[in-house]
Formats: structure tokens, sequence, C-alpha cells
């Protein structure tokens, strides 16, 4: 397979998990700041900064709405097109991705996928969200989980499909991890019955809670929690199955034993597992769970950057993909600093 066409694939799934794990997380954050409305600090600007924080979008957020009004942080995460990981970005750039694949991915995909992009792009798309916010995430969700289900069923076991599931399971593992870092962002964690609301959220957003109460019952604990979401080898959003996922296709593509590697991003994806495989959450407590997800999303970093470097980054290339604007751009550094971190 041509390494672009590999790379359009590859970042066509990442754009729709993105897309679907932010309405997720927009979704039960509307819940939480309506059930939690008796926390003054959870009110307006101090209730979306840990989520804008925990999804790597706080400057760009503070660079175009330096003074925000009520509604500016929603906007930016769903309908903003100056934020290129706002919802409707994310759905364009995963069909133009898709558009320039067409011949490597089924009908029954491109269809789905341009619907739910004429949706979003169009009036009616904003009418809704504003109208019934509930109902615009839920058919962002709806639409990503149906487009998954398409593709397991008309797509063939190519290299196609490794790349594909490969952006899938990375953007998961991140994202899975940047919902447990809003957490670690509590604005009081004093507060228990803020604290199993906060728990209970996180658990809605990766839709969990039914397989948490299946094994845990109805009482929320860190430590539980981190159990299902960061460690567990069968919940199939939690971080360490999505890393497991990730280094499967891995070796899938080049055909490597498990447990060894033939490039660098196999190594990286290989230690990530072996770090998640041998932790446990009370050392993830004790260290500090912000800490741990940092150094979390440092290493998913690495490993993409090292997927690019492998099977798209041409060599001689090397020294020139670094932009030098004529000016400086404040909002555009920060753009290119985001994506050479993802």
């Amino acid at each position: 397979m041509l390494s672009r066409v590999a790379d359009h694939l590859y970042w066509m799934s990442r754009y729709i998990e993105r897309a679907e794990n932010i309405a997720r997380l927009m979704q039960v954050s509307v819940e939480l700041l309506l059930d939690g409305g008796g926390s003054s600090a959870r009110k307006g600007g101090d209730y979306w900064s840990p989520v804008l924080a925990a999804t790597a979008m706080e400057g760009a957020f503070r660079l175009l709405y330096p003074d925000p009004q009520p509604g500016d942080s929603s906007y930016f995460l769903t309908l903003d097109e100056r934020n290129p990981d706002s919802i409707r970005s994310c759905i364009r750039e995963a069909r133009e991705n898709a558009r320039t694949a067409r011949d490597q991915i089924s009908d029954e995909m491109w269809s789905e996928l341009n619907q739910l992009y004429l949706l979003i792009d169009s009036d009616r798309g904003a009418a809704l969200l504003e109208a019934t916010p509930q109902a615009f995430f839920e058919k962002i969700i709806q639409s990503s989980l149906l487009f998954g289900g398409i593709t397991s069923a008309t797509l063939s076991r190519t290299e196609g499909w490794h790349f594909l599931q490969l952006g899938k399971f990375l953007e998961r593992a991140d994202k899975t991890s940047r919902f447990l870092d809003i957490k670690a962002q509590s604005v009081d964690p004093s507060d228990t019955d803020l604290e199993a609301l906060e728990w209970g959220t996180i658990l809605r957003a990766c839709s969990a809670q039914a397989s948490y109460r299946r094994v845990n019952g109805t009482e929320f604990s860190a430590e539980r929690v981190l159990d299902l979401l960061l460690l567990s080898t069968e919940f199939p959003r939690s971080v360490r199955f999505c890393v497991r996922m990730a280094d499967e296709m891995l070796h899938n593509i080049t055909g490597t034993l498990t447990g060894r590697y033939s490039n660098r991003c196999e190594k990286l994806a290989g230690a990530l597992l072996a770090r998640l495989n041998f932790a446990a959450a009370s050392d993830v407590l004790d260290r500090g769970l912000h800490d741990y997800i940092d150094d979390l999303q440092v290493a998913l970093n690495e490993t993409a950057q090292a997927i690019f470097e492998t099977y798209v980054l041409i060599p001689q290339d090397t020294t020139q993909n670094i932009i030098h604007p004529a000016t400086f751009d404040p909002l555009g550094y920060h753009y290119q600093s985001q994506q050479q971190q993802q």
C-alpha cells in the first residue's frame, strides 16, 4: 500500500474517533453542568476550563476568545471552523481523507460519513445543536459507531484495515486518558458527592457505566474506575486494551512476531503496553493521576510520531517539514505545535 493512502486511512479513522469522543465529552459535560448546578466553581468558563485543558485546546481557545462569553467554549468545541479539533473540523477532515482514499473504502462507509458531514456542515446541524444539544451529540456518536460497524462488515482485512484500526485505537486511548485527566483536574476533590458524580460522568462518557456496575455495584472509587478505564484487558475503551490492539495492528502490518519489534513504532508501542501490563491503580494514584496521564500521553504522541516517520515521512524530507512563517502567527504556531504532538 502506498504510504499516502495508508496515511489517509489512518487519519480518517483518527478524526472520526476524535469527533465521537469530543461529542461524548460534551454530552456528559452538559449533564454534569446541570446535575452539579449547586457548585459555583463549576459555572461558566470555570466549568469548561478542565475540559479545554484536558483536550489540549485551552491555549487555542484563549487566543481566539480572550474575553469569553457564555456559549463560546461549547461553540469552540463543536462548530468553530477555526479550531482544527472541533467536531465540525474533525468530520470535515475525516471526509476529505476518505475522499482521497475513496477506492480503498466501501461505498457504504463513504455514504455514512458523507451523510454525517452534510448534516454537521449545514444550517440544519447548527439548528439541531442550538435546539437540542443532546440530540446533536447523540447523532455524532451513533454515526461514528455505525461507521465502525459498517467498516467491520464491509472491509477486507488488508493493510488498509490495519491502518484504520491503528488510528482508531491510538485516538481512543488518548481520549480515554484525557477523560480521566478531567477528573484529575477537579476543582473541589474534597466534595464527596461531587466526586461520585464526576466519576459517574467519566464512566458514562466512555459507555462504561454498565460494565462498572456489573462488577462493582453503585459505589464509585478511584481505584475501581482506573482498573476499568485505564488497566482493563477486556473493556474495549480502556487505555490498556487500546494500546494492546494498536500494538497488534503494528505487528500485523509488518508481520513481526509478537514480543519482538522491527521498527521504532513497534518498540514504543510494546514498551507502553509493558508499562500498562505491570501497572496497578494504587501505583497510579500514589504517583498522581495527572502526572501519570501526562506521561502516558507523551508516550502515545511519541508512538504516533514514530508511525508517521516510519510509514509516511520520506527520509530526505525530515529537515524540510518545519514551516517558518514570514510573520509570527500565535494561533498558527499553537496549531502547528499541537500537530507535532499528535
